[in-house]
């Protein structure tokens, strides 16, 4: 019977192990960096914090792996970000994908506005996203952004996040050396 349990203990250990390791395998590589703001940690549910982190990670997923319709999935067909839409976004993705490999990006976010019992979140980012031009060794920065809200929504609790762009939001002030804003996110 000893033997008995020692190989179904292995059993379930080496099932165990494969499924965690699958479960990771959708995980990020290391040049991907989310930093999520503490005061943003504490303010919003496990829960909650979890199903945006996992939004981004999404995103940051379907960038590394250039999978521009798991990318397009994360955008609402609403979207609207000053002159883009969700097509015009989309196009943007196409040329990126064809000019550019090993694609990486940071995220330092802070939430400006979230209610528990809301649909919308804002959350204003900071970031970078760089890649290698086709053929090239090393990495240039492709977009950049300082203080872009990301607006999401969901048409209720449970429901997947969507990127709705910066509707609702008021226009920034911009000065006149200020480049327009990041269409992407």
């Amino acid at each position: 019977m000893s033997k008995y349990l020692s190989r179904l203990m292995t059993a379930i250990i080496i099932c165990v192990s494969l499924a965690v390791s699958s479960v990771y395998a959708q995980d990020l590589s290391d040049h991907h960096k989310i930093n999520i703001d503490p005061t943003m940690k504490k303010k919003m549910s496990p829960e909650a914090l979890k199903s945006i982190q996992r939004f981004f990670k999404d995103a940051e997923l379907a960038i590394e792996k250039e999978n521009l319709d798991g990318l397009m999935s994360l955008y609402s067909d609403h979207y609207k970000n000053a002159s883009h839409t969700k097509q015009s976004a989309r196009t943007i993705w196409i040329r990126i994908f064809e000019k550019f490999d090993d694609m990486a990006s940071v995220h330092n976010m802070r939430m400006k506005m979230y209610s528990p019992d809301s649909n919308v979140i804002i959350i204003r980012c900071s970031g970078l996203l760089m890649g290698k031009p086709v053929g090239e060794a090393e990495l240039i920065t492709i977009d950049s952004w300082t203080n872009e809200d990301h607006v999401l929504s969901r048409v209720k609790k449970g429901d997947a996040w969507k990127l709705i762009g910066t509707a609702g939001q008021k226009k920034r002030k911009r000065l006149w050396f200020d480049k327009p804003m990041h269409p992407l996110f």
